[in-house]
């Protein structure tokens, strides 16, 4: 049955407070059966269903209406929709936070992994720059230039081994003084190609 009152007393803190109805009863109330937008005022104008609390076995007011504030409790049913015809929310497939982990991963390698790059870039132009800078001394151009002199005819050691392969008695005795694994000093005089009948 639908009845009319006034709020006689709001609790804010707790949430709770009385009606008092045409009669003169005070009915009590919960926020979570107030329409929602404006705080309950003392004083103010509603209609109520009155139902017995299950826990408490005590009146208490439901489907209450605010007269004073039509505006409110008009927006307020146009929020809320029908729970017949709601359908519960989908939640969101849990492969995103996954798939942005991933990415967030990847990009730190990848930033990481530039950055690896770049740094050994530098690096290796900065070595290059400061030999190319760098003095020679005295004794290393004397090396240079001692091994410069040993070798007139510009050969240099590209892996042949054998006296068959030389042109000359020069260069065969050059591969045995200055290169490794040769074989065509085989009494270690350091007279190369001693039978080859060429020379």
């Amino acid at each position: 049955m639908i009845q009319s009152g006034k709020i006689k007393n709001y609790h804010q803190a707790r949430g709770f407070g009385f009606i008092q109805n045409d009669q003169g009863q005070d009915i009590f109330f919960h926020i979570k059966d107030f329409p929602k937008g404006v705080l309950p005022q003392v004083g103010e104008r509603l209609t109520f269903a009155i139902t017995q609390d299950k826990k408490s076995n005590k009146n208490k007011a439901v489907n209450i209406t605010r007269l004073d504030y039509p505006d409110v409790q008009q927006a307020s049913d146009m929020h809320q929709p029908e729970r017949i015809n709601s359908r519960p929310r989908q939640r969101a497939p849990r492969g995103e936070p996954t798939t942005s982990l991933f990415t967030w991963l990847l990009s730190i390698i990848v930033v990481i992994s530039g950055g690896l790059f770049a740094y050994n870039f530098v690096q290796k132009s900065l070595h290059r720059h400061d030999l190319a800078n760098q003095s020679v001394n005295e004794e290393t151009l004397a090396i240079a230039n001692i091994q410069a002199d040993s070798n007139p005819h510009g050969f240099k050691c590209d892996g042949r081994v054998h006296c068959s392969e030389m042109t000359s008695k020069a260069e065969a005795n050059w591969f045995v003084a200055n290169c490794p694994g040769t074989k065509m000093d085989g009494d270690g005089d350091g007279d190369a190609c001693e039978r080859d009948s060429r020379w």
